[in-house]
């Protein structure tokens, strides 16, 4: 007997990074199935990557179960995963109706329908109300490629109808479908969408206005997890929770009013900008274990050009203020910003060191589809020049997808492992460094074999020598 929907969140094809195999559940095609539900569709789930399936097992999982419409979602580094599982699919059921969402399809939908013939139909956009729509007009026997916010093939033309309709009020979507999930050590909560800055880096897929949930309506979901599925821990994906700092507050009051922070611990990204002592002290009081904000940059120039509104002051004045509320920190950094050089990529190591947070990434520039990056990428500006052959590769941490004028790619990988060790050796920080090469073997392994590959392009030099000094900003390097 088949399923009539059936949403799914494909696995990595090989498990390189934490985000592959997650102790949390999907939050897109939770809350799309949340809103099916809350306009009386049955509908089912799997999550390969909270299961812990392979591809394969994912594959015969969907055809054992043959829906009629078949759901995938996937962010631009698994799309060519997410194809495969579609024409497997297809070629055992071809009455499935086979639908993408995600950012990917979301920011090139006619690229995708046309590189990826096995995908029916994309939602462009936000998905709960344009995928409810679909599935009324499938159902029906209507004609789901005029509706808003949905792509679809019309012969050898391809048809877009703009974006999904965005609910203004995100009480009315509902919460996401917890229960048709495996248990899960953590569930994600969304207490507003958008976010208004510009970084130049960013999609930024729910745009620059920022809608926000009801103080009353998150706090009914982070109970429910609790009651219903047992949570003890809740990341918050707003894409900066303290953009507006009294709807953070009321959040973190209510926490504790409920006594919810003697159950649950929190974990939120901030923004340099946004943080100041109460609101830090608030939210340790609220229980957060941590929050995280990305700096990108310690070029003083890059960071204005980036337009994320902060510069190296901001930055360590934000990192004064977590320290001083004692709330533990994670600080983000790119290297591979336009017009990257040696130099202004020691700026931001050495700002990366200087910050000293609790925890530190250094991801590689990725251009993602629909940000400026990806515009410059694509002309060949910004010193720029796209290397990645394959989805696959638009990884920051392990990917392929660019390198520079200025900077081989074997060169920023380089950069990109000094930084790490240059920030835990530079505070002494030795057992914390060996913990997290153990904890993140898999990606370094991955990393040094690219390093060790023989390549007439990077000459031979010490691993931390550094340029004499930079001329934009007249440091030492």
């Amino acid at each position: 007997m088949s399923e009539r929907i059936l949403l799914v969140n494909p696995p990595a094809e090989v498990p390189r990074e934490c985000y592959d195999t997650p102790d949390y559940p999907a939050i897109g095609i939770a809350s799309v199935a949340g809103y099916l539900l809350k306009n009386g569709i049955e509908c089912s789930v799997i999550d390969g990557k909270l299961s812990r399936l392979s591809v394969d097992d994912t594959i015969r999982e969907i055809i054992g179960r043959r829906p009629r419409i078949l759901g995938l979602t996937a962010m631009t580094h698994m799309i060519v995963t997410a194809h495969r599982i579609a024409a497997a699919v297809k070629a055992q059921c071809p009455e499935t109706i086979v639908v993408l969402g995600g950012f990917h399809g979301s920011f090139l939908p006619e690229r995708t329908l046309r590189e990826f013939p096995s995908f029916d139909y994309i939602v462009v956009g936000e998905g709960e109300i344009a995928f409810h729509k679909f599935v009324r007009a499938i159902f029906d026997g209507g004609d789901p490629s005029r509706i808003q916010g949905v792509a679809s093939r019309e012969g050898k033309t391809i048809r877009v109808n703009g974006r999904g309709e965005i609910a203004d009020n995100l009480d009315d979507l509902g919460m996401p479908a917890w229960e048709l999930f495996p248990p899960a050590r953590m569930y994600p909560v969304m207490s507003q969408r958008g976010c208004p800055f510009g970084c130049n880096f960013c999609s930024r897929p729910y745009g620059r206005k920022v809608r926000r949930r009801s103080v009353e309506h998150v706090i009914a979901e982070i109970k429910r997890n609790i009651e219903q599925f047992g949570c003890t821990a809740t990341d918050f994906y707003d894409e900066t929770f303290t953009v507006n700092k009294k709807h953070a507050a009321a959040l973190c009051k209510a926490i504790i009013a409920e006594g919810i922070n003697g159950k649950v611990r929190f974990w939120a990204y901030v923004h340099a900008n946004t943080i100041d002592l109460p609101t830090a002290r608030l939210l340790k009081e609220a229980n957060f274990s941590s929050v995280g904000f990305g700096v990108e940059s310690g070029n003083p120039q890059i960071m204005a050009r980036m337009k994320k509104g902060v510069g190296p002051e901001d930055v360590l004045r934000a990192a004064r203020v977590l320290r001083e509320a004692k709330l533990d920190f994670a600080a983000y950094f790119i290297l591979g910003h336009p017009n990257e050089t040696r130099q202004t990529a020691w700026d931001t190591i050495r700002l990366a060191a200087k910050v000293n947070p609790n925890s530190v990434a250094i991801g590689l520039m990725v251009p993602y589809p629909g940000s400026q990056i990806w515009e410059l990428a694509t002309r060949g500006q910004g010193g720029y020049k796209l290397i990645g052959v394959n989805w696959e590769d638009f990884n920051k941490q392990i990917g392929n997808a660019l390198e520079m004028d200025n900077l081989p790619r074997r060169t920023m990988e380089r950069l990109q492992l000094q930084g790490y060790l240059y920030v835990y050796l530079r505070n002494l920080r030795f057992r914390e460094m060996f913990e997290a090469i153990w904890i993140n073997r898999k990606r370094i392994a991955f990393i040094l074999r690219k390093l060790i590959r023989p390549s007439r392009r990077v000459a031979s030099s010490s691993w931390f020598e550094q340029p004499a000094s930079n001329p934009a900003t007249g440091t030492p390097a």
